[in-house]
Protein backbone atom coordinates (compact mmCIF):
# COMPACT_ATOMS: atom_id res chain seq x y z
CA UNK A 1 0.00 0.00 0.00
CA UNK A 2 1.06 3.54 -0.93
CA UNK A 3 1.77 6.37 1.40
CA UNK A 4 -1.41 8.23 2.87
CA UNK A 5 -0.68 11.08 1.06
CA UNK A 6 -0.28 10.83 -3.01
CA UNK A 7 -0.02 14.02 -5.05
CA UNK A 8 -3.02 14.78 -8.08
CA UNK A 9 -1.92 12.89 -10.72
CA UNK A 10 -1.38 14.55 -14.32
CA UNK A 11 -3.62 14.10 -17.13
CA UNK A 12 -3.21 14.62 -20.51
CA UNK A 13 -6.72 16.26 -21.93
CA UNK A 14 -8.30 17.22 -24.98
CA UNK A 15 -10.77 20.04 -24.37
CA UNK A 16 -12.28 22.49 -26.76
CA UNK A 17 -12.47 26.12 -25.87
CA UNK A 18 -16.28 28.01 -27.09
CA UNK A 19 -16.13 31.10 -28.44
CA UNK A 20 -17.22 32.73 -24.57
CA UNK A 21 -14.05 31.62 -23.67
CA UNK A 22 -15.36 28.43 -21.51
CA UNK A 23 -13.68 25.11 -21.26
CA UNK A 24 -15.16 21.66 -22.17
CA UNK A 25 -13.20 18.43 -21.14
CA UNK A 26 -13.62 15.92 -24.00
CA UNK A 27 -11.74 12.95 -23.24
CA UNK A 28 -8.58 12.11 -20.72
CA UNK A 29 -5.72 9.92 -20.66
CA UNK A 30 -3.42 8.89 -17.57
CA UNK A 31 -1.33 6.19 -16.38
CA UNK A 32 -2.82 3.26 -14.44
CA UNK A 33 -1.21 1.28 -11.69
CA UNK A 34 0.38 -1.02 -14.76
CA UNK A 35 2.29 1.97 -16.12
CA UNK A 36 -0.28 1.47 -18.80
CA UNK A 37 -2.02 4.63 -20.56
CA UNK A 38 -5.64 4.55 -20.10
CA UNK A 39 -7.83 6.62 -22.66
CA UNK A 40 -12.09 7.78 -21.58
CA UNK A 41 -14.17 9.43 -23.44
CA UNK A 42 -16.15 12.36 -20.85
CA UNK A 43 -19.76 11.48 -21.27
CA UNK A 44 -20.75 14.34 -19.71
CA UNK A 45 -19.29 16.84 -17.08
CA UNK A 46 -20.53 20.07 -14.50
CA UNK A 47 -17.94 23.13 -14.17
CA UNK A 48 -17.71 23.52 -10.74
CA UNK A 49 -16.02 26.88 -11.01
CA UNK A 50 -19.08 28.60 -12.08
CA UNK A 51 -20.78 29.80 -8.74
CA UNK A 52 -17.35 32.04 -7.88
CA UNK A 53 -14.62 30.49 -5.81
CA UNK A 54 -15.29 26.67 -5.25
CA UNK A 55 -12.93 23.90 -2.89
CA UNK A 56 -12.06 20.86 -4.16
CA UNK A 57 -12.42 17.77 -1.77
CA UNK A 58 -8.24 17.92 -1.32
CA UNK A 59 -8.40 21.37 -0.12
CA UNK A 60 -7.43 23.24 -3.40
CA UNK A 61 -9.17 26.43 -3.81
CA UNK A 62 -10.91 27.52 -7.44
CA UNK A 63 -9.45 30.68 -8.53
CA UNK A 64 -9.54 32.54 -11.53
CA UNK A 65 -6.74 29.99 -12.81
CA UNK A 66 -7.93 27.01 -11.57
CA UNK A 67 -10.82 25.51 -13.59
CA UNK A 68 -12.36 22.17 -11.58
CA UNK A 69 -14.43 20.17 -13.59
CA UNK A 70 -17.33 17.42 -12.41
CA UNK A 71 -16.92 14.26 -15.03
CA UNK A 72 -18.89 11.35 -16.15
CA UNK A 73 -16.60 8.76 -17.82
CA UNK A 74 -17.43 4.84 -17.92
CA UNK A 75 -14.66 2.02 -17.04
CA UNK A 76 -15.57 -1.56 -17.20
CA UNK A 77 -19.29 -0.43 -18.48
CA UNK A 78 -20.19 1.27 -15.14
CA UNK A 79 -20.07 5.48 -15.70
CA UNK A 80 -18.26 6.98 -12.51
CA UNK A 81 -17.89 10.49 -11.67
CA UNK A 82 -14.37 12.07 -11.16
CA UNK A 83 -12.95 15.43 -10.41
CA UNK A 84 -10.44 16.59 -12.54
CA UNK A 85 -9.34 20.61 -12.87
CA UNK A 86 -6.94 22.79 -14.83
CA UNK A 87 -4.66 24.84 -13.79
CA UNK A 88 -3.84 27.73 -16.15
CA UNK A 89 -1.22 28.99 -14.27
CA UNK A 90 1.00 26.02 -14.52
CA UNK A 91 -0.73 24.93 -17.91
CA UNK A 92 -1.31 21.50 -16.39
CA UNK A 93 -4.37 19.02 -16.09
CA UNK A 94 -4.91 17.06 -13.24
CA UNK A 95 -7.28 14.10 -11.35
CA UNK A 96 -7.83 14.55 -7.99
CA UNK A 97 -6.42 11.63 -6.04
CA UNK A 98 -9.38 9.20 -5.83
CA UNK A 99 -8.50 8.84 -1.83
CA UNK A 100 -9.28 12.28 -1.31
CA UNK A 101 -13.00 12.57 -3.51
Amino acid sequence: MGSAYQPDQKLDVICQNTRDGEIIPIKIRLCDEDGMFQTYVIKGYKSLADNGDFTMPNSIVSTSTIFPFECKINTFGQDRNIRIYYNSKDKIWRLVNKNRI
